[in-house]
């Protein structure tokens, strides 16, 4: 364990060892050490985070910030370090996260492991778990999350520990998650909130406060109507060219969408370009769909209650997707939008966007792809087919990268030899499972 004044030294040598890099020749630096560098300056951050959060909680053990007159200890962080309030209250919430039941996770942060933003999700997942799950459980979840988070975005981190009870109690998961998922619809019934506010130079600016599933629908018909293969209708309305269109950040396109929806209301009049641009489709399994006990999944991403499943499954705008034993589909219920584009709504349902690893483009910007090329007899099912955004759908037909079909059912692209020497098959982040704790 290292003394008191080693702690000291060691970070007094950080603080007086950066000012000496402002005028390091970086640009000496190959391209392998730029890369390199970036990591071990994140490992060098997160070291530093997770010191300054247990400095924090001391402080607040000691009643430091009310010793030195700070009204809190964020006022009083923000004294002592010079930052905002607002980041200084965000630090602190996460010192207060971290405690003795979080240390596989405060470990981990200490190495260079977990940005604070990991640690966040995790210790968020764990304080939701039930009070009878005990120690044993809560660091066998954090175990699992924590070889996960260097695999995983931000938000697939999120998804995997919303689901860390399926590590402790796989047969009760269901139920548990159902319960919970309830209780998180409720809480964000209460926050719902629309604010809108005149700028007096001829805009509004608006924030709101929606729960995830209804934000779907909006997500859904907003991202549809600024797809790329409707540019030539949107830059003729607009009184602009193609290229100027495309050349528009893509928040821009967003608003531009809204403000199309908005002017498209009442919602059946909204184009549909191939029956997916303005539909949700939630898929349930048929016990859950029902008893009503258990979750759903929008295309979206968003996970529901059964119970709210149950209720949205007589609404025109979303189509349910009953699944037996064995995730097939039963039925594709009634939409009359989807007559003849029942594939498309099934590979939304099931791929959630783009394959590749990394892509974050919805269903409604991606094409349908044939595994087995159509021009090599590949035939057109579901088995053959997978979703890609333009820009990697070109890769998998102009370039060397390919793209299969896994043994149990998983998309997965295989990199080039020039990019992967061992060709190891890539997956997104949103088909990782996690593996229930062996007995």
């Amino acid at each position: 364990m290292t003394a008191p004044a080693g702690v000291i030294d060691i970070v007094h040598g950080c603080a007086t060892a950066f000012p000496e890099l402002v005028e390091a020749p970086l640009w000496a630096l190959t391209d392998d050490q730029v890369a390199t560098l970036m990591g071990q300056v994140q490992v060098a951050r997160s070291g530093l985070e997770e010191l300054e959060s247990r400095l924090i909680r001391l402080a607040e053990e000691r009643e430091i910030p009310r010793a030195a007159g700070a009204a809190s200890t964020t006022a009083w962080v923000s004294q002592v370090s010079g930052l905002s309030k607002p980041a200084a209250a965000r630090i602190v919430s996460t010192a207060r996260m971290i405690d003795e039941s979080c240390d596989p996770t405060r470990r981990a942060w200490a190495s260079g492991e977990l940005t604070s933003e990991h640690v966040r999700v995790i210790c968020a997942a764990l304080d939701k778990l039930p009070d009878w799950f005990g120690l044993e459980e809560r660091m066998a979840a954090q175990i699992q999350l924590i070889g996960l988070a260097g695999g995983l975005d931000l938000d697939g981190l999120r998804k995997a520990a919303h689901h860390a009870v399926e590590v402790i109690d796989p047969d009760g998961a269901d139920e548990l998650l159902g319960e919970q998922l309830l209780r998180e619809e409720a809480r964000a019934w209460d926050a719902t909130r629309l604010e809108m506010r005149r700028r007096g130079d001829g805009t509004t600016r608006g924030t709101f406060v929606m729960p995830d599933a209804d934000v779907d629908i909006l997500r859904a018909a907003v991202e549809g109507l600024a797809a790329p293969r409707r540019k030539r209708f949107t830059a003729q309305r607009h009184g602009l060219s193609v290229d100027d269109v495309m050349s528009l950040p893509h928040v821009q396109r967003l608003g531009l969408a809204l403000v199309e929806l908005v002017n498209h209301l009442p919602a059946d009049s909204l184009p549909q370009h191939g029956g997916l641009a303005a539909t949700v489709a939630v898929t349930v399994p048929i016990d859950v769909m029902r008893s009503g006990f258990g979750t759903g999944r929008t295309t979206g991403g968003t996970e529901i209650s059964g119970r709210r499943a149950q209720r949205l499954a007589c609404n025109a705008t979303l189509v349910a997707l009953y699944l037996d034993s064995e995730s097939k589909a039963l039925d594709l219920g009634t939409s009359k939008r989807l007559y003849d584009r029942h594939q498309r709504l099934v590979l939304a349902i099931r791929d959630q966007g783009c394959c590749w690893a990394g892509c974050d483009r919805p269903p409604s910007f991606c094409e349908a792809h044939h595994l087995n090329f159509w021009s090599e007899d590949g035939p057109t099912d579901l088995d053959n087919a997978a979703l890609f955004c333009f820009f990697h759908h070109h890769l998998l037909h102009e370039g060397d990268w390919q793209a299969r079909m896994a043994g149990d059912g998983v998309v997965e692209v295989i990199p080039p030899a020039r990019v992967d020497p061992e060709r190891i098959p890539r997956r997104h982040a949103r088909f990782t499972q996690l593996s229930p704790r062996a007995a």
